[in-house]
């Protein structure tokens, strides 16, 4: 039998759902990384080529102005995932017993609700989009609804980790 137990980049061990959803978050990580990362290495690249003369990267600054909103909403869901993100913890830590489960209880359900809202609000966005039949016409061309889908992506991984956080509030254990 495994044991599951909490690590601060979340539950380890577990079932092979949970390693698969820790798989998944701790991709979407490594994925914003990458984007970061190539991000640096574009806009370096088109500042030395302007400065040598030699020519300009046309579509540098809009394919960074798209990974890095890709890099964004990749990130969120793994840095609530490993407790990365902001928080106030100056009042909470203050708190012990029925008055930090309390305050748990209420700042993930608030998240929660957010969260599934701007889910369903990118969802209908994103079904909007593609029955208009826009065209984003920059330098790239491509269709509208493709904006959509990172933050999809990442407000349906922010509903299931503040589900998966509400959740272990009543339980003991960190559910997986």
């Amino acid at each position: 039998m495994q044991q599951s137990f909490e690590t601060q980049s979340g539950p380890v061990g577990g079932s092979g759902l949970s390693r698969a959803y820790r798989g998944l978050l701790n991709g979407t990580g490594a994925f914003a990384a990458l984007l970061f990362f190539a991000m640096a290495l574009l806009v370096c690249a088109d500042v030395l080529l302007r400065n040598l003369g030699v020519t300009s990267i046309q579509w540098a600054v809009e394919v960074t102005e798209y990974m890095m909103m890709i890099a964004a909403f990749c990130a969120a869901p793994w840095l609530v995932y490993t407790n990365d993100h902001i928080r106030v913890d100056v009042i909470v830590r203050n708190f012990t017993g029925a008055a930090a489960f309390l305050v748990g209880l209420v700042s993930y359900g608030v998240c929660l609700f957010i969260s599934a809202v701007l889910a369903w609000y990118s969802y209908t966005s994103l079904l909007d989009a593609a029955q208009q039949g826009g065209i984003v016409f920059k330098v790239l061309m491509f269709p509208e609804w493709w904006l959509g889908l990172p933050m999809l992506f990442c407000f349906v991984l922010l509903t299931i980790e503040f589900t998966r956080q509400f959740a272990g509030l009543f339980f003991k254990d960190k559910v997986a």
